[in-house]
């Protein structure tokens, strides 16, 4: 498969052209790859862009570029000049593989880590009271190709449900949700999502529990929980909000080892997973929380240079703690030993060789 270069259109004089001095003392470019985010104020965006905020220096530098959704991610993944990164929803490969597209590049889509669990927020109007109330009216979905949209349409699938599926963007949904033009507004992302909880209060808009069942578990995790805390006007405060999610992954173009870009992501693999705990410092987006970089992802492969990493930093095995010796212990061993009487001195200094040899590994 042939990527282009985001320098192939730049003539060589160009490149070349200048004053030979200035050019001998220009530091050495950063290594620089590009990854896909999602809509704008979405949390695949946040996530790309706490990454830059964390990760970017003199050495390494690290593009977040506005995406239109998983799908749309792996492609760009897989063709957009200058791409090496994107964050994608673990269930959007297996759609991919599923319908055959990008049937000659799916192999080289592969996965740094797992991130987090993208929560199904359903957001409806007040009459609307459960999931089963959506049969035949407006729902909004995202876009098409969107990992929300892919998402919605397989959970109501699975369920049994069939809306009246509208391919609008979250921010667009949610307008005509608050004017009465739809019946419900579906994003999948990480809570807490501005969107929904910066909805004005008295708007009688709620969400809508997604409980999970036997036959979405066998794609989707069950567990995801709402409060008053998250979306302070579309909750009450004592009420608590069941929902599913879906995982969402670091995703990553394998590169041929020994190539530039290859090494570029090493170089990626080593600072992220380094200098991941200032990712969990504020205003870092709270989901950062629930990431554990060695987590494996189903159907998906772990690109190498992350495995070696994880590898070499596993961390090393608590040896078990004994508990101090105890008097009569100390007295066993002295029987045992056939010591004979010993002065005060003696048995002080004998209690002190009986504790180092007690709590010396064998």
């Amino acid at each position: 498969m042939r990527r282009r270069s985001v320098l192939a259109g730049i003539p060589a004089a160009t490149l070349l052209a200048g004053n030979r001095s200035f050019a001998a003392a220009a530091p050495a470019s950063p290594a620089t790859l590009g990854i896909m985010g999602g809509e704008i104020d979405g949390t695949f965006m946040r996530i790309a862009t706490d990454l830059t905020s964390v990760m970017n220096s003199d050495t390494l530098r690290v593009v977040p570029v506005i995406g239109k959704g998983s799908l749309q991610n792996i492609g760009d993944l897989l063709h957009l000049p200058g791409v090496d990164l994107a964050v994608i929803a673990a269930d959007t490969l297996a759609y991919a593989q599923a319908n055959h597209l990008y049937p000659d590049g799916l192999s080289k889509i592969q996965y740094i880590c797992k991130l987090y669990e993208n929560d199904v927020h359903v957001c409806a109007r007040p009459e609307i009271q459960s999931l089963a109330d959506l049969q035949g009216k407006p729902v909004n979905i995202d876009v098409e190709g969107a990992g929300t949209n892919l998402t919605a349409r397989a959970v109501f699938g699975m369920l049994g449900i069939a809306p009246d599926f509208r391919n609008e963007e979250p921010g667009v949904g949610q307008d005509k949700l608050q004017r009465g033009l739809i019946a419900a507004n579906v994003y999948a992302a990480g809570k807490p999502v501005r969107l929904f909880a910066t909805v004005p209060a008295d708007t009688g808009l709620h969400l809508l529990p997604v409980p999970s069942n036997e036959t979405l578990e066998k794609m989707y995790l069950p567990g995801g929980l709402f409060t008053h805390a998250d979306y302070p006007t579309l909750i009450p405060v004592d009420q608590i909000i069941e929902t599913v999610g879906v995982g969402v992954t670091l995703a990553v173009f394998a590169w041929p080892p020994g190539s530039v870009r290859y090494r570029n992501l090493v170089t990626f693999v080593d600072t992220f997973f380094t200098k991941f705990p200032e990712l969990l410092k504020p205003p870092h987006h709270p989901r950062w929380h629930d990431v554990n970089l060695a987590a494996a992802q189903p159907g998906w492969t772990r690109f190498a240079p992350a495995t070696a990493w994880l590898d070499q930093h596993k961390p090393k095995p608590v040896q078990d703690v004994k508990a101090p010796p105890t008097q009569a212990e100390f007295e066993a061993f002295l029987a045992h030993s056939g010591i004979p009487p010993l002065s005060p001195a003696q048995r002080a200094a004998t209690w002190q060789y009986f504790q180092k040899q007690y709590q010396t590994p064998k």
